[in-house]
C-alpha cells in the first residue's frame, strides 16, 4: 500500500505528467483563432458602429447648418426687397413727387389762410417712426449659428467625461 502512495506521487511530480495535465484543459489551435477571429470581428464592428453612429450625426449638424445658411441667406433677401420697397414708396411720397401728381389731378395750391382744417377726436396724427436705437444703446448681435450645431461629436463626449470626472473628484473630497 505504502508502494502504491509512492509510485502516485512520483507520477505526479514527473514533469511530463503535469504537462498533460495542463493539456488535457487547454483548447485545440484552431478553436483559439477562431476566438481570436471572433474578438477582432467584434472590435472591428464596435468600431464601425461608433464611426456611423459619428458620421450619421455629423451628417446632421452639417445637413442642419446648411439649412440654418439658407435661411439666413433668404432673411438677408428678404430684408432687402423689403428696404427696396421702402425706398420706392419713399421716393413716391415726397414732397415734390406728391405735387406733381396733385397737379396732374387737377388739384391747385391754396393759401393756408384760407383752409378749413377739421379736428378728429382720438386721431392722434401719423406716428414718427424710430429706425435706429438712441444712441449709447447697442444693438444685440444676432446669433446664425447655434452653439449647439459647432460642438462635435468628440467635444461633447469628452466635455461629458471631463463633467463626470468633476463630478466624482468632488464627491470624493
Amino acid at each position: 500500500m505504502t508502494n502504491e502512495r509512492n509510485h502516485k506521487r512520483n507520477n505526479q511530480t514527473r514533469p511530463g505528467l503535469k504537462r498533460g495535465f495542463t493539456q488535457a484543459f487547454k483548447q485545440a489551435p484552431w478553436r483559439n483563432q477562431i476566438q481570436y477571429i471572433g474578438f477582432f470581428l467584434l472590435a472591428l464592428m464596435i468600431v464601425l458602429v461608433v464611426a456611423s453612429v459619428y458620421l450619421s450625426i455629423s451628417g446632421r449638424a452639417a445637413t442642419a447648418g446648411l439649412e440654418a445658411y439658407r435661411a439666413n441667406y433668404k432673411r438677408i433677401e428678404l430684408e432687402r426687397e423689403i428696404a427696396d420697397r421702402k425706398a420706392k414708396i419713399a421716393l413716391s411720397t415726397a414732397s415734390t413727387e406728391m405735387e406733381e401728381r396733385a397737379k396732374a389731378l387737377g388739384f391747385v395750391r391754396i393759401d393756408p389762410t384760407e383752409a378749413i382744417y377739421v379736428l378728429i377726436p382720438g386721431y392722434t396724427g401719423k406716428r414718427t417712426l424710430v429706425l435706429a436705437p438712441p444712441p449709447g444703446i447697442a444693438e444685440q448681435e444676432r446669433v446664425i449659428v447655434k452653439s449647439d450645431y459647432k460642438q462635435s461629436l468628440w467635444d461633447w463626449l469628452f466635455s461629458g467625461l471631463n463633467n463626470l470626472s468633476n463630478s466624482l473628484n468632488v464627491e470624493g473630497q
